[in-house]
């Protein structure tokens, strides 16, 4: 669900009442430009005041509903507060509570002139790779059952073990000879499956990855579904590249980790770190510049702390992954872990 969207979509549909009272509020009340109640086991009737803006900024002037320092609370901060759930089961119930789906595309639904908006901001995005991406979309389970539900020796090798490729649901593609990684949204929903070449010398007509299951990969983050409480738990989240990254520090208990699929990071990848309130470290591979970091960390709103460890002591090897070996990744942790914002 695009976060944006679904806000000018209560916007637009007059919803922000009927979401307050789905949330128990009571005396809720139209100002000018802003509703005003109270929280649902309270007796102060100014309280709480959502405005309508595109933020919808929301304000609880006895309660504290932020998580984050740095981030406005809006609706969906009051949902996460009253409902006790993280930021993607909020958004999830917000979407119940107003009947539509949580997959659904809102933009067929907003007004000609907020559609040609956006359409105009999109061109104007450097992220070229999103606009040629279709909608996150749930795939049947029963397309896993299609795979062999082998573990394999190569990622044992490189420090993902048996169980914890189990864990993972790791597998093996028969028809295309290629070991499969199932790819879950937020919600631990299967919305891709992409596949690894299966032996480690990867032949020059061979895609070393291919989706056999295409989906948005910047609409994820690969293992949040699974390690969002130890995120929370941990107050910091390691972002790899790869999605065998959080395997292979999950397997050595860091379990708070989420991968990109890539070395690009997207304007929605970025909001939903943000939305995580804890501190971001970047575990990217050697070949990745501290000006490419720089850059990644400058599209992150002002008060975020980003962080990325910078192999600048010959730790690695030249295109080795910080994952790859526990031991190296815990020396970079110790000694190369640089702010960048």
């Amino acid at each position: 669900m695009d976060i944006e969207i679904l806000k000018e979509y209560i916007l637009e549909n007059n919803f922000i009442p009927t979401i307050l009272e789905e949330l128990g509020c009571h005396h809720i009340r139209k100002k000018d430009g802003y509703f005003q109640c109270a929280n649902p086991d309270g007796d102060n009737l100014t309280a709480v005041c959502v405005y309508e803006n595109t933020i919808l900024t929301t304000i609880n002037y006895t309660r504290d509903i932020s998580n984050c320092k740095n981030i406005h609370t809006d609706l969906i901060s009051l949902v996460e507060f009253y409902k006790n759930e993280t930021f993607p089961y909020a958004v999830k119930w917000i979407c119940d509570v107003l009947d539509i789906d949580y997959y659904s595309n809102l933009n067929e639904d907003l007004p000609k002139s907020i559609q040609l908006t956006k359409m105009l901001v999109e061109m104007q995005s450097v992220d070229t790779e999103t606009e040629t991406e279709k909608p996150l979309k749930p795939i049947p389970e029963k397309i896993l059952s299609y795979f062999k539900p082998y573990v394999n020796d190569m990622f044992n090798e490189d420090g993902v073990s048996y169980d914890t490729q189990a864990e993972f649901e790791i597998g093996y593609d028969e028809f295309t000879n290629r070991i499969t990684i199932p790819i879950r949204d937020d919600l631990g929903n299967l919305v891709g499956v992409k596949a690894r070449y299966f032996y480690r010398q990867v032949p020059e007509d061979e895609q070393k990855f291919m989706y056999i299951e295409k989906c948005a990969r910047s609409q994820i983050l690969y293992g949040l579904y699974k390690t969002i409480n130890f995120i929370k738990k941990a107050q910091r989240v390691f972002v790899t590249e790869a999605e065998k990254g959080v395997q292979q520090l999950y397997d050595k208990g860091y379990f708070e980790a989420v991968a990109t699929g890539g070395s690009k990071i997207s304007k929605l990848q970025i909001d939903k770190l943000t939305r995580l309130c804890v501190p971001i470290i970047f575990v990217f591979d050697k070949d990745i510049t501290k000006e490419e970091l720089d850059d990644i960390a400058s599209m992150f709103i002002d008060g975020t702390e980003i962080y990325a460890l910078i192999d600048t002591i010959g730790i690695l090897n030249e295109k080795e992954s910080p994952t790859d070996n526990i031991s190296k990744f815990e020396q970079l942790l110790e000694k190369c872990i640089y702010r960048l914002k």
